[in-house]
C-alpha cells in the first residue's frame, strides 16, 4: 500500500526534465531527416541506404512525439518502478518471478512436444533428411507457422497490456504495461517482416529505395544489405542468435546468479519467460546452419525462427493467464 500510495503522489509532482528533451528531440529528428540528402551519395546502394534512414529518422521523431504524449502515464510508472525497488528488501526467488504455463497437464504436453520435436529435427539433421526441405521452403508450412505464431503472440500481449492497464487505472503501479506493449509491437514487426508486410501475399511492387538496398529486392528491414564487412545475408540470423541466446542462456543463468537482476525484474514486474521458453530458447541457438547438405541454405535458419517463435508464443501465453494475478509479488 505504501508503494502504491507513495507513486499516487508522484504523478501530480512536476514532470522531470527529460520530457523537456524527448521533446525537443522529436522535431530535432525531423529536420536531420529533411537535410539527408541522399543523391549525394556515390552509388545507388548508398542512395537507397541514406533515404531508408531518413524515413527510420522520421519514425523516431513520431515515437518520441507519441512517448511525450504518454509521459504522464510513464512517469507515474516509472515512480511506481521505483517505489517497487525501495520496497523489495529482500530478493524475491526466480520461481517467484517466472510464470507457470498453466495447468500441470498442459505443461506436460508442452514438454513432450519439445522432446518430440527435438528428437525429430536432431535426427532429421544428422542423417540429412529431406523431409526437412519439404516444410522449409520459402513462404512454405514453417514459415506460415512462424507468422502465426508472432500474430497470436501479439494478440495475447496487447490482451495482457489491455488488463494490466485496466488494473492499473492511470498508471504508477510499475512499467509492465509499457514492456509488454513493446513485446507486442515486437511480435508485430517480425510477423510483417516475415511476410515482407504484406508483400508475399499481395504482390504488389518493392518501393525503389528497397530494391536497391535489399538483398532480395522485397519490402523487408532483415534483408537489407549492412555497411561495412558485415555478411550481407547473415547479419539478421546472428541477431536472432543472440536474442536467443540472451533469452535462453544468459536470462536464466543471471536469475540464478545476480540478486540485482531479480530485485530489477521484481521492480519492474517484468513478464520473464517461463522455464519451458528459456528452453527453447537456448535449443534454438544450436541448430544448425549446415551449408552444402541441402539445396537451399535456409534449412537451419527456418528451423531455428519456427522454434523461436513458439517459444515466444508460449511465453506471451503464460504473461496472459498471469496477468492482473501477483507473479512478482504485486
Amino acid at each position: 500500500m505504501k508503494a502504491q500510495s507513495d507513486s499516487s503522489r508522484g504523478t501530480s509532482a512536476p514532470l522531470p526534465w527529460i520530457w523537456h528533451a524527448v521533446l525537443a528531440a522529436g522535431p530535432a529528428l525531423g529536420v536531420l531527416a529533411a537535410l539527408l540528402d541522399p543523391s549525394l551519395a556515390e552509388s545507388a546502394l548508398a542512395q537507397a541506404q541514406l533515404e531508408i534512414v531518413r524515413g527510420a529518422l522520421g519514425a523516431a521523431a513520431a515515437a518520441l512525439l507519441g512517448v511525450w504524449l504518454l509521459r504522464r502515464t510513464i512517469t507515474a510508472d516509472v515512480r511506481g518502478t521505483l517505489a517497487r525497488w525501495r520496497a523489495a528488501r529482500r530478493d524475491p526467488r526466480p520461481s517467484a518471478l517466472v510464470p507457470g504455463v498453466g495447468p500441470s497437464g498442459f505443461a506436460i504436453v508442452l514438454w513432450i512436444a519439445l522432446a518430440a520435436w527435438g528428437l525429430s529435427v536432431a535426427g532429421g539433421l544428422a542423417v540429412g533428411a529431406r523431409w526437412l526441405e519439404l516444410v522449409t521452403y520459402e513462404n512454405g508450412p514453417l514459415e506460415t507457422a512462424t507468422v502465426v505464431a508472432y500474430g497470436a503472440a501479439a494478440i495475447l500481449a496487447l490482451s495482457a497490456f489491455r488488463r494490466e492497464r485496466r488494473a492499473d487505472g492511470a498508471g504508477g503501479r510499475s512499467l509492465r504495461p509499457a514492456l509488454l506493449l513493446a513485446l507486442a509491437a515486437s511480435c508485430f514487426l517480425i510477423a510483417g517482416e516475415e511476410t515482407d508486410w504484406g508483400q508475399t501475399y499481395l504482390g504488389y511492387e518493392t518501393p525503389a529505395a528497397f530494391q536497391d538496398a535489399n538483398i532480395q529486392h522485397d519490402f523487408s528491414l532483415h534483408n537489407l544489405a549492412p555497411p561495412g564487412a558485415v555478411p550481407a545475408t547473415r547479419w539478421a540470423n546472428w541477431l536472432l542468435r543472440l536474442l536467443a541466446l540472451m533469452g535462453g542462456g544468459v536470462l536464466p543463468l543471471l536469475l540464478w546468479r545476480a540478486p540485482w537482476l531479480r530485485r530489477l525484474s521484481f521492480a519492474l514486474d517484468a513478464p520473464l519467460p517461463p522455464w519451458w521458453s528459456q528452453v527453447v530458447l537456448l535449443l534454438a541457438v544450436f541448430i544448425p546452419d549446415l551449408p552444402g547438405v541441402y539445396e537451399r541454405n535456409n534449412v537451419g535458419s527456418e528451423l531455428r525462427e519456427f522454434s523461436i517463435s513458439v517459444a515466444v508464443l508460449v511465453w506471451l501465453l503464460a504473461t496472459r493467464l498471469a496477468s492482473g494475478e501477483s507473479v512478482g509479488g504485486r
